[in-house]
């Protein structure tokens, strides 16, 4: 544990878990309203959502839908749901995806409930003041842990930059762990998204805010990413390992809700907005990069890290198991195909001072375990882009 002697743990969303969950969607969602669904077109396409809505049509729920949902989500995404969800008199919000549609089902919540534009509701400050119309959320995908989490990320188009909107009325309702829903993932999409998850829970079990209860769950979601994620890239039945990445990303996403993240996420968000990378995708580059940056600080923790990633580190001392940590990782993202820089992944000729300047302005830099400058977040950059 870092500097915190006390803390204020809050975790609001009812979680529902196992194969075929999905269809307890119509007990979780409030009796009489109209749903508005909000996912994207490409699971519209794979048939994922008509196997959500179909089970609202057999218990009798009306629902719209909604997917202009993009990879970055942008104010036009969230204005044009708003609209939906009004003109079709909706009373409730259903999420279905990733992390896009379901942030973006979380900010429609708050235009239709406190009206104006999302950029409004932007920063660290508390600016919803109100409660959302009821929110459920079904991750597709096994990274973002947005299902439980009080954020939601907006992407600026002008400034290239990603933002959040922070409240704990932002924390859906509940949650649906449904692993027949994710588990014929693409691994293209299975690994970036496996360790988006991987690094929600490094960063929250490492940074300067984790408490013996976020610890527990951030060191359990590792054991868990560490055990299944290679399983369930594999192939398209591996429902028991589909299962443990959801609860795993759970687990993270319940952990960094409590203690904010750290350096790997206040670099990702603008080469995310800036160059268009997968936010899991950039978040797996950068991650080892940053641990090793930060390895001095937290030598303890990361060797507790690299056991629960499989690691054998008896006989080794402190230091040298937290070594293996960072090896653990970089083969993990081997395994996964995922390139060791980022320009090798879709960053063409970055700006490195622009890059750093922006990742300098997250709050996420104020709590990584070790003390962070603009020099230093310019030689970080400059690593993971492989330069």
């Amino acid at each position: 544990m870092a500097f915190p002697n006390s803390f204020d743990f809050r975790s609001p969303t009812r979680v529902v878990h196992g194969a075929g969950s999905v269809a307890r969607l119509p007990e979780l969602l409030p009796e009489g309203e109209k749903v508005l669904v909000v996912s994207d077109r490409g699971l519209e396409q794979a048939g994922v959502v008509e196997r959500v809505t179909s089970t609202l049509d057999d218990a009798g729920v009306a629902w719209a839908l909604f997917t202009d949902v993009t990879a970055n989500p942008v104010a036009r995404n969230v204005s044009s749901g708003a609209r939906l969800y009004e003109r079709a008199g909706c009373g409730a919000i259903l999420g279905v995806g990733g992390g896009s549609p379901m942030d973006v089902a979380k900010m429609i919540g708050v235009i239709v409930s406190h009206g104006g534009r999302i950029g409004s509701y932007i920063g660290y400050q508390d600016k919803v003041t109100r409660e959302l119309p009821p929110l459920v959320c079904v991750p597709t995908t096994y990274g973002t842990g947005s299902e439980v989490t009080p954020f939601a990320v907006l992407t600026h188009p002008r400034t290239r930059n990603k933002e959040p909107v922070i409240s704990w009325r932002l924390a859906p309702r509940a949650a649906v762990l449904d692993p027949e829903l994710a588990v014929a993932l693409p691994a293209s999409v299975g690994g970036p998204t496996g360790m988006d998850a991987l690094t929600h829970a490094l960063e929250s079990y490492t940074n300067l805010l984790s408490t013996p209860f976020t610890e527990g769950l951030a060191l359990g979601a590792i054991e868990l990413i560490g055990g299944n994620l290679r399983r369930a890239c594999a192939n398209d039945h591996e429902l028991e390992a589909t299962g443990n990445m959801l609860i795993a990303s759970c687990l993270a996403g319940v952990a960094f809700s409590q203690t904010r993240l750290g350096n790997v996420h206040a670099m990702s968000h603008p080469v995310g907005a800036r160059h268009g990378v997968h936010h899991g995708l950039a978040n797996a580059v950068i991650l080892p990069h940053v641990m090793e940056y930060n390895l001095q600080a937290r030598v303890p923790e990361f060797a507790a890290v690299a056991a629960a990633l499989g690691e054998e580190t008896d006989g080794h001392g402190d230091y040298d198991a937290a070594c293996l940590a960072v090896e653990a990782v970089r083969r993990l993202n081997e395994d996964l195909g995922i390139p060791g820089h980022l320009c090798d992944a879709g960053v063409e000729d970055p700006d490195i001072e622009g890059l750093a300047e922006a990742a300098m302005r997250s709050g996420n830099v104020r709590v990584n375990p070790r003390k962070t400058t603009m020099s230093d977040m310019e030689e970080l950059f400059r690593k993971s882009c492989g330069l």
